[in-house]
């Protein structure tokens, strides 16, 4: 017999076979959106395309014993896995791309190691930024598309071990998107097969209104640390060839970078820059946010942020998967300990004690009559005893029934002392206490931030708190070694290498002596014995260049000329030390050991925009902190009062435990990157001090001179006139707790005459001098002495004369918007104190009545706004509304003195003037959507805030009915509800309500829908009454109008008919998209008017985030038929 021949098998991986590489690749972040059978299909698309780069468009199938090719392969099948198909292994030096090249793929490391190089990256590149390996991937730009370029703007090698890497084609992405399958109903068209993916994808391109294009990134390449500081242009340094952006005929021959940017992509959660790592690289974000998590402990105060490095490498995330991040102070909660393994006597007892026997937890005389209970208790339903099988009942900790038990004995009085202890035990137990949530980040980076410019100067700025992607994140990175290297034959590049300030140049500089106010040779030369205090010196004349700053180096009278950036913020903290009257005056004679101990104990800080350096009654905070680098805000009861800036110190009261902090310090939300600060704790001081009598001595004396200041309370506020007649304790004490108050120095200016301030200073300790300029006359003012009624009152906005501290002083000063707030907390005081301000009754203060609003609003009810509307106050520079937000309880802002600027993304749109209202809409109780507005006041601001529920108590009266119709009938017709006739009935045309009038104008019509969608967040929403108008025919179009309630008219001078529209209609967008240079008609307001204005810088702003939008939207404005709409 002849044996049967066997069928010939193939590998054992042929088939449906799937290799570790291909996990590796359709896990990474890039597809975590994506289902198993869409990620199924997209490893079919990788293996169609390695078979078609290996030649390999046909194979024999084994398993079915026939031949096959790429073309007829079913669409849900897979070619089968081969190892030697599967990616493509490079030589070392080996490109995968250069710079400049259109290549969208994505580059997946399988093992070895590529090389990411930027400068002259079209010819290969000259510099690595980046190193991948294993599980690393590349090109994620280009892959997803964002920015709308598929350019590479780097080059990437095999390193010297060669690589073995795999390709993700976009063309598979975009394949796969396409497909559709047949919807529901048969006539209608077919549906995306895919759209979770597709939502997915599209949200990875992060095309969002707010984002930068790739262009923005030049902004790197001009070295300004400090918003408004010069600019260091980089590419236009002479000797330098790196940074270039290299354009050909308008096409840009590199990519849409510029050369020696390097840009990074990261998903939502990832590392964006490590805790713990040193600054190597300035970072800008392009699209996206980033967050700035809060270590542990630091919600309050930033003294227990790290400040030294705990890891090596650079501190660029690397983009993998969120991982937990390692245990130290940057952590939130250190990982749970590893239980120890219990000798059996001990588990025994651990068993033991986790259940709950009644018999245990009662005296032994009561074991009997707990029994009765219990059973009692069971027999009316109220506890379950059928598990129980001994007869010393017992249950589980875990046991909801043990706190019935434990109920029933304790309400009996049954517990013995032992059986109260296990209860409060075994409650808290099965009700543990919820652990707090993690202080919220109070950094949030938006498109445009910038991180490491000190980084850049070589100062070692670590973060004690991770940066994390809030979202996809599209970064890009200027490196500092290749900063070093493009600049390496430039005069320029001493600024970005320090030398380093020695321990011996520390003791050398403070060794200098300095001559103070009041000691010999202290006196301008130019001034005679008895002409009084110099005059006033402008801001202008005393300000030198900031070390750290180009501008700095640059000058040749500055003290920082010609020194490196780092060393020159070194010196900062010594000049401030030596500026700085308390801590001089202790340690002016000290032995060199002491000065070089002294500085040593100062640690850096470092912290982003809107992160708190300390909390108002923050306790155990006596620490003094020196501004080095940065521009702060002062904060007290919610509202600003400061600005603070490199040089300045605060704290001194508290170094001295003299009182808790009164003020809350922030870094400045708008600061450019990153601050630093240098913090010296009062324990670190006095250690300074050990075996130094002297300085002992001095530190007490000053001490105990101030002690008095302890002893101080609100008692003091009955001497002065503003608050004499008030009786009311609760009212002084809030005012008292409200005050800040300051430790000053000898020569510290507190007011020079002619500067804004609105406050009231009383001296609690020491001794001040009130005085002119130039002048003899002074007065001394002591403990319980008081100046500036009439700044805290609003009546004079500027210091009428100098105040300068004679001796160290402790000073409370009370501010104008905290004072206000207690007169509505209290308002017994109101009278009061609002009759001293002698302002409100000037007859150019705007009244109420005068709003379009209220016109016909009974006097009674606007007497009634007036009297329980809340007074404020607004510094100027301060936030009245912050975008995205909404002012409290709907209440409406009327400004009674003062300016404010409204803008939207910090583009100014217009300003308000005394008179005008903010808020109108949700006054009205209209539903108005949240917008990106902010408004900042100008100038300084006396606000009123009417409350709405005032009117809403009015609208309910009947005896208002008739006064009040005309109220109601702006309500109806800005909420959509019919437009009325003199006689009540509805006018011809109805009322059109129309919230999407944005989403659904013609003007916008042809403009994607991710574009359109967004829209939204640029507008104002504002009122106009009827007879107001909106523009003007000859007027500059600033401004576009979709109207979303209401009728406009538009005329036209020579045309008698008028043309009316109504909601859903947009109108100036012809003007506004400059597509006539003027505004054709003139716009009135028919009836009540709901618009949504959008300015044309704003147009401008989005479409620099949506280049591709431009044309689309300029051929539907100027009549096209949406060609551009792909």
């Amino acid at each position: 017999m002849v044996p049967k021949a066997k069928k010939q098998q193939g590998p054992a991986w042929f088939g449906e076979a799937w290799a570790r590489d291909d996990g590796l690749v359709l896990n990474l972040p890039v597809f975590n959106g994506c289902g198993p059978k869409f990620k199924r299909l997209l490893l079919r698309a990788i293996r169609f395309y390695e078979y078609e780069d290996h030649g390999r468009e046909t194979w024999f199938d084994f398993d079915n014993d026939e031949i096959c090719t790429l073309e007829t392969l079913p669409a849900e099948r897979l070619p089968p896995l081969l190892q030697k198909t599967l990616g493509q292994k490079l030589d070392p030096g080996d490109y995968i791309c250069k710079g400049g090249d259109y290549d969208a793929r994505l580059v997946v490391v399988l093992s070895g190691t590529v090389e990411k190089l930027v400068g002259d990256s079209p010819q290969g590149g000259k510099l690595v930024v980046r190193r991948l390996a294993r599980g690393d991937c590349e090109g994620l730009p280009e892959f997803l598309g964002v920015g709308g370029t598929q350019q590479r703007t780097c080059a990437l090698r095999a390193a010297g071990d060669g690589a073995h890497v795999r390709y993700v084609t976009r063309e598979a992405i975009v394949s796969l998107m396409k497909q559709t399958v047949p919807a529901e109903d048969e006539d209608d068209e077919p549906v995306p097969r895919w759209p979770d993916e597709i939502a997915w994808f599209q949200s990875l391109a992060i095309d969002r209104i707010d984002a930068l294009p790739h262009k923005a990134a030049k902004e790197l390449l001009s070295f300004a640390p400090l918003t408004g500081a010069k600019k260091l242009d980089f590419m236009s340094l002479e000797g330098q060839s790196i940074f270039v952006i290299d354009n050909a005929l308008g096409l840009s021959v590199s990519g849409p970078l510029p050369e020696g940017i390097e840009e990074r992509y990261y998903f939502d959660g990832q590392t964006v820059i490590s805790p713990g790592a040193q600054g190597d690289s300035l970072v800008m974000i392009l699209r996206g946010e980033a967050e700035a998590l809060v270590p542990a402990g630091c919600g309050g105060k930033c003294l227990p942020r790290t400040y030294k490095t705990t890891r090596s490498g650079s501190w660029l995330g690397d983009g993998r998967c969120p991982s937990p991040a390692p245990v130290d102070q940057g952590s939130a909660q250190a990982a749970p300990e590893v239980p120890k393994k219990l000798d059996p006597i001990e588990e025994l007892r651990m068993q033991k004690n986790s259940v709950v026997m009644y018999t245990a937890l009662v005296k032994p005389t009561d074991i009997k009559r707990a029994r009765r209970k219990l059973s009692a208790a069971a027999e009316a339903g109220r506890l379950d005893l059928s598990d129980q099988k001994t007869t010393d009942w017992r249950w589980s900790w875990d046991d909801p029934k043990a706190l019935v038990v434990l109920d029933i004995l304790e309400e009996n009085r049954l517990l013995s002392a032992y059986g109260e202890e296990r209860a409060d035990e075994v409650r808290l137990h099965q009700n543990p206490p919820k652990l707090p949530p993690p202080p919220e980040p109070q950094a949030i980076l938006k498109s445009g931030t910038q991180v490491g410019h000190l980084a850049l100067l070589g100062v070692p700025v670590v973060f004690s708190g991770v940066i994390r992607a809030k979202g996809p994140l599209h970064v890009v990175i200027l490196h500092r070694h290749v900063l070093l290297e493009a600049i390496k034959d430039c005069p320029e590049v001493k600024i970005f290498q320090p030398n380093g300030v020695t321990p011996e140049d520390w003791v050398d500089y403070l060794s200098q002596p300095v001559i103070r106010k009041g000691e010999p040779g202290a006196r301008p030369a130019h001034l005679g014995p008895n002409t009084g205090p110099p005059p006033h010196t402008t801001k202008e004349e005393a300000a030198e260049p900031k070390a750290g700053t180009y501008e700095a180096w640059k000058s040749e009278s500055g003290q920082f000329g010609g020194m490196p950036g780092a060393d020159a913020l070194d010196l900062v903290l010594l000049n401030a030390i030596k500026d700085y009257a308390l801590l001089w005056d202790l340690i002016h004679d000290a032995p060199p050991a002491v000065l070089e101990k002294v500085v040593s104990k100062f640690e850096p800080r470092w912290l982003l925009p809107n992160e708190r350096i300390i909390e108002d009654e923050e306790p155990n905070a006596d620490f003094l902190f020196v501004v080095i680098h940065g521009k702060f805000v002062v904060m007290l009861e919610g509202a600003e009062i400061d600005h603070i800036g490199q040089g300045n110190i605060q704290g001194g009261a508290q170094l001295l435990t003299l009182n808790d902090w009164t003020r809350t310090v922030i870094v400045d939300p708008m600061n450019k990157g990153e601050a630093m600060i240098q913090v010296i704790r009062r324990s670190k001081l006095v250690e300074c001090f050990d075996n130094q009598p002297t300085q002992q001595s001095r530190l007490r004396q000053v001490e105990e001179g101030l002690r008095d200041a302890k002893k101080a309370d609100w008692r003091l506020l009955k001497n002065i006139p503003a608050f004499g007649n008030i009786t009311e304790r609760k009212f002084l004490q809030r005012v008292y707790k409200d005050a800040d108050i300051r430790l000053y120095c000898p020569g510290d200016v507190l007011a020079e005459a002619g500067t804004p301030a609105p406050s009231l200073i009383v001296v609690l300790a020491g001794t001040l001098r009130s005085e002119q300029a130039q002048t003899l006359f002074f007065v001394e003012l002591k403990r319980g002495d008081w100046c500036f009624q009439n700044n805290i009152l609003g009546i004079d906005p500027e210091r009428a004369h100098d105040v300068v501290a004679v001796t160290h002083a402790m000073v409370m000063v009370l501010y104008r918007h905290a004072l206000l707030n207690a007169v509505v907390a209290h308002p017994a005081a109101r009278e009061a104190v609002l009759d001293n301000e002698t302002w409100r009754t000037d007859p150019e203060v705007p009244r109420l009545k005068s709003l379009k609003v209220f016109e016909n609003v009974p006097d009674p009810v606007i007497a009634r706004m007036e009297v329980e509307a809340a007074p404020r106050y607004y510094k100027q520079g301060s936030i009245v509304q912050a975008a995205g937000s909404f002012i409290e309880d709907d209440m409406l802002l009327f400004l009674l003195r003062g300016e404010v600027k409204v803008s939207i993304l910090g583009i100014y749109i217009r300003h308000l003037k005394a008179g005008e209202a903010i808020g109108v809409l949700r006054y009205m109780d209209l539903d108005t959507p949240t917008s990106n507005v902010e408004i900042v006041a100008t100038e300084a601001c006396d606000v009123l805030a009417v409350r709405k529920s005032t009117m809403a108590d009015a609208l309910s009266e009947e005896k208002y009915e008739d006064d009040l119709a005309p109220y109601k009938n702006a309500q109806r017709v800005l909420g959509g509800g019919p437009i009325l006739d003199a006689f009540g009935f509805p006018i011809g045309g109805g009322s059109k309500y129309r919230p999407d009038c944005i989403e659904k104008s013609e003007v916008l019509q042809a403009c994607s829908e991710t574009f359109v969608a967004q829209m939204p967040q640029l507008v104002e929403e504002i009122a106009f009454w009827p007879g107001e108008k909106l523009f003007s025919q000859g007027d500059v179009g600033h401004f576009m109008f979709f109207i979303k309630a209401g009728r406009v008219r538009l005329e036209v001078l020579g045309r008698k008919k008028h043309e009316v529209v109504g909601g859903g209609a947009t109108i100036g967008d012809m003007a506004c998209l400059e597509q006539v240079p003027y505004h054709t008609e003139t716009a009135y307001a028919e009836t009540h008017v709901w618009a949504r204005v959008l300015h044309r810088k704003l147009i401008r702003r989005a479409l620099a985030s949506f280049p591709e939008e431009e044309k689309r939207l300029l051929g539907s404005a100027s009549g096209g038929t949406g060609v551009f709409a792909d």
